[in-house]
């Protein structure tokens, strides 16, 4: 199979494909980086740089310009996928904020994402400090990539950080329903990705090329392009070759790695499908629950994802993502779909 799992993870199954299937596969893998020379999460936010910092008259930052590198192996066509447009935004917005790690940050508590434009290769995010307040933040953060017309936003995003006010009496953390607890363990599942189909087009690469660096299994509901009444799927997620508490670098926020890692599976929608076709990212609102999150065994966590309404071209989902100590983030999204 052209798609498999790393060595050291064992649950992550292949995807099964065709002799002819996997033969096409493999030539459009090939011409765009699939599975070779990967980078990790941590190595990529590494190539992070400052081009330019602006602080106000205290020496205090308010504005940040940096440049980082996208590989091939984040891809998914022409463009990443809008987790790690999210988690560069964030990048930028903590590295900002705390000016370059000097000033202690309060942890994230929601995060606004508008998804504009391809990004990929060279980019340059800008992180500008919109409100420095006593329990809350507020920093607006884009990533900028070179388009036909040059300079161009690829992904805005809005972050909101904010200290506990140990004052309110009020709280409840048990409005949620669970996930049932007769979900199968990841290590009895299959990845999402799993099929029997041959990838129509010469340019559609299923699966997309950046999830060669995360494991997603599928635990319960229908899966991909199965022309399914409806989309409710529950899927274990894990970053390959993370560590038993789901962490991929002592140099990678735990924000950053979580907020890439909720946008690693197809929108729910994607159920609904009869065959594989491209789907683009419009918005993603996402409010983080619990300021230090704990994974489930193995690094994995769970997202339930709901598609809650699909109409000329476009769908709406509801997602939220469980650890071990319970709910972690709840989100939404709106999708623009070309099935």
């Amino acid at each position: 199979p052209v798609w498999t799992a790393d060595a050291t993870d064992a649950t992550s199954q292949p995807l099964r494909l065709t002799p002819r299937a996997s033969r096409r596969m493999a030539t459009r893998a090939a011409a765009v980086g699939y599975c070779t020379s990967p980078t990790p999460l941590a190595k990529l936010l590494s190539s992070f740089a400052a081009r330019r910092k602006i602080y106000k008259g205290d020496g205090s930052p308010v504005h940040s310009t940096y440049k980082a590198l996208i590989t091939p192996d984040w891809m998914q066509g022409r463009t990443t996928y809008g987790g790690l447009s999210a988690a560069l935004c964030l990048e930028g917005a903590r590295r900002t904020l705390s000016d370059e790690g000097t000033l202690d940050l309060p942890p994230l508590r929601s995060a606004l994402l508008n998804f504009v434009d391809a990004a990929g290769g060279a980019v340059e995010i800008d992180a500008s400090i919109v409100r420095r307040g006593q329990a809350m933040s507020t920093v607006t953060s884009s990533v900028f990539s070179e388009g036909k017309e040059g300079r161009a936003c690829a992904t805005s995003g809005t972050f909101v950080f904010g200290a506990p006010r140990l004052q309110s009496k009020v709280e409840a953390t048990r409005l949620m329903t669970p996930p049932p607890a007769t979900l199968p363990p990841p290590a009895e599942c299959e990845s999402i990705f799993a099929a029997s189909f041959e990838p129509p087009g010469p340019t559609v690469l299923f699966p997309p090329t950046f999830t060669q660096h995360t494991t997603s299994l599928l635990a319960s509901g229908p899966g991909l392009a199965t022309a399914a009444s409806s989309g409710d799927l529950y899927v274990w997620v894990r970053w390959k070759g993370a560590d038993a508490g789901g962490g991929v670098g002592e140099d990678v926020s735990p924000d950053v790695s979580l907020l890439a890692l909720a946008d690693v599976i197809p929108p729910a929608s994607y159920a609904l499908f009869d065959s594989v076709a491209p789907v683009s990212s419009m918005t993603w609102q996402i409010n983080f629950l619990d300021p230090q999150p704990v994974s489930f065994e193995g690094g994995y966590w769970l997202i339930r994802t709901r598609a809650e309404h699909a109409r000329h071209g476009y769908s709406s989902q509801d997602m939220e993502l469980w650890g071990a100590g319970g709910i972690a983030a709840v989100s939404r999204q709106s999708v623009a779909i070309y099935a």
